[in-house]
């Protein structure tokens, strides 16, 4: 993509050459009402964020309970390539448990706003500038980097913020971070406030955004055109109330509205999001801006003509840049082209009319208000054009038995015509069904490994409420199957089937006893 913005810029804004990412995903995002991590899975994800390239990880906040501390330090001790840091207030015991976890950083925070001041800390502007800064002096004794918050800076009295971060950095703090604590800034603010901090401390200066207004990924942009060199975020966005600035939002727009430079490993992003979504229970939106499913798709007929004859035509950034992939989905607005290329991809050739009557049905369908899978699209050509061989797999039937001591799945699966029962087992009926999958396919195929998988739940949908896209590995071959169903498991095993049908469908293998 050509950078058309950069030359404007330049002539508006002192732009830092490189950012630097603050992963708060550990920490803000697990404060997500409901999200509660398992060390393991906080393990799982700190490797993940390292591997993306970034370059702090808030892993959490060492203080709140054992488990967190134990986090901490596990994190702490994996020799990533990140640093590791804790969050901590003006508190000796908080730095001190949060030093003898190992962080590299610690996040020392106190409020600066009279709301915050008066009614939480009940403290005056005096007492705070002290414990700030005896705070600030503790954790540099300590030997770790000193990185402080002014919380809910943005409802701040701005002489009296900026005499707090002068304050903190004579006593030795390494940044300085600006909190838009409740989400109330607008992006003109943001840029000022950064500008100002920055002129009055000479520090690296960081911006934490929320989302209650809707302008987290606007306001910590704005921050970097202040000058700015770190930004807090999340993956995925997951925070408090409506969340905290994308990771993946600012990313992108960085390198490619902005041309700066990040740490960040682009491709790998579509991975850790779906990581972090499984992981913390928090679907990922369709609409999401480029990690969503539907941020690469395409439905309507012009669209599908222009990206199939060149993609940038659509799409402001190719898919594979971000580890995503480009759909296209069969619906009333498809055209001609959408339909002859989705068959295509199945190893269906077919004419003119034939692919007209195919998507005269699909219309037909989709005016009753009815999504259409690759299964029922594939169904549809089998009536019209009369090919036996479109479904080699079926799934025919599953019962799912839930006990105490886990969850059972039992499927039946027509291959070319013969049935194969298979039995799978799980903590959960996604799990069982995962399993099930696997042993018959293992059976069918040899080698078959699921690489990934995603779920989404719509509470508006009677018929078919559940939608997942798994990715199998076979001889080589990834490939991306998509399933809608009534559970979750039988959902799973319809995305499976739509996989392994296509990797059948476009390969010399051929199945069946």
């Amino acid at each position: 993509m050509k950078m058309n913005w950069r030359s404007f810029l330049e002539g508006l804004y002192d732009l830092p050459s490189r950012v630097i990412f603050f992963d708060t995903t550990l920490r803000d995002g697990e404060q997500t009402p409901g999200v509660a991590l398992r060390v393991e899975e906080k393990v799982k994800i700190a490797e993940a964020l390292s591997e993306l390239g970034v370059d702090v990880i808030e892993a959490g906040f060492a203080i709140v309970s054992k488990g967190e501390y134990e986090s901490v330090k596990r994190i702490s001790g994996l020799g990533l390539d990140s640093k590791v840091c804790s969050l901590s207030r003006c508190d000796r015991r908080d730095i001190d448990v949060a030093v003898d976890a190992g962080c590299d950083w610690v996040h020392v925070f106190i409020a600066t706003s009279e709301l915050h001041m008066r009614h939480k800390l009940n403290m005056t502007r005096e007492e705070v500038v002290e414990r700030a800064v005896e705070m600030v002096e503790y954790a540099k004794e300590r030997g770790v980097v000193v990185h402080f918050s002014a919380e809910d800076a943005t409802r701040s009295d701005m002489g009296f913020l900026m005499h707090v971060f002068k304050s903190v950095r004579d006593a030795g703090a390494d940044s300085i971070d600006i909190p838009d604590t409740v989400g109330v800034a607008l992006p003109h603010v943001m840029r000022a406030l950064a500008k100002r901090a920055k002129e009055v401390t000479g520090l690296p200066v960081a911006v934490h955004c929320h989302d209650d207004m809707g302008l987290a990924t606007a306001n910590t942009l704005a921050g970097v055109e202040g000058g700015a060199e770190i930004v807090h975020v999340t993956m995925n966005g997951i925070g408090e109330r409506a969340g905290n600035t994308s990771l993946e939002e600012v990313a992108v727009a960085l390198k490619f509205l902005y041309g700066v430079e990040t740490g960040i490993k682009y491709e790998e992003i579509a991975k850790v999001s779906k990581l972090v979504a499984r992981l913390t229970g928090i679907p990922v939106p369709k609409n999401k801006a480029i990690i969503g499913e539907n941020a690469f798709s395409h439905e309507s007929g012009i669209h599908v003509h222009g990206v199939i004859r060149h993609p940038a035509t659509y799409e402001p950034i190719m898919p594979e840049q971000v580890g995503m992939s480009r759909r296209i989905v069969i619906g009333k607005h498809s055209g001609l082209h959408s339909i002859d290329t989705v068959l295509r991809q199945y190893g269906f050739v077919l004419g003119e009319g034939e692919v007209r009557a195919v998507l005269e049905r699909v219309k037909a369908v989709a005016d009753l208000g009815r999504k259409l899978s690759d299964q029922e699209l594939l169904q549809i050509v089998n009536e019209l054009v009369g090919s036996k061989a479109v479904r080699p797999v079926v799934l025919t039937g599953f019962q799912q038995i839930t006990t105490e001591s886990g969850d059972r799945c039992i499927v039946e699966f027509e291959i070319n015509g013969e049935t194969l029962r298979v039995e799978g087992v799980g903590n959960t009926p996604l799990e069982s069904a995962v399993d099930a999958s696997l042993k018959a396919f293992t059976n069918i195929l040899g080698d078959i490994k699921i690489i990934d998988y995603s779920l989404f739940a719509s509470p508006y949908e009677d018929r078919h409420p559940y939608e997942a896209e798994v990715i199998i590995k076979v001889d080589g071959n990834t490939i991306t199957g998509k399933g809608i169903g009534k559970t979750s498991g039988h959902t799973i095993l319809n995305a499976v089937s739509s996989a392994v049908n296509q990797y059948l469908l476009t390969s010399s293998r051929r199945v069946g006893k």
